[in-house]
């Protein structure tokens, strides 16, 4: 690369660039489908796990956990809808 292609390249407006990627996975999140949303959520755990080798670890394994039991406890918390 040459000097002023990589001037070029850190000179981007990283603003905009994250803003339309944020517009544009919040798009793709209202129209993904179940499956299609695993497969992504796959593909982003197998690229984390050739990035990040002995991902996760125990402590992220038990905060994962923790969250986990949060969460079932509110949804069995929410009382259910009553049909009219």
């Amino acid at each position: 690369m040459r000097r002023e292609e990589i001037c070029t390249f850190a000179r981007r407006d990283w603003a905009a660039i994250a803003d339309a990627k944020a517009r544009f996975w919040a798009e793709r999140k209202r129209s993904m489908t179940a499956a299609e949303a695993l497969a992504t959520a796959e593909i982003l755990r197998q690229h984390t796990c050739q990035v990040k080798p002995g991902w996760p670890d125990a402590d992220e394994r038990a905060a994962d956990m923790a969250l986990h039991v949060r969460i079932a406890e509110a949804l069995r918390a929410v009382r259910p809808l009553r049909s009219r």
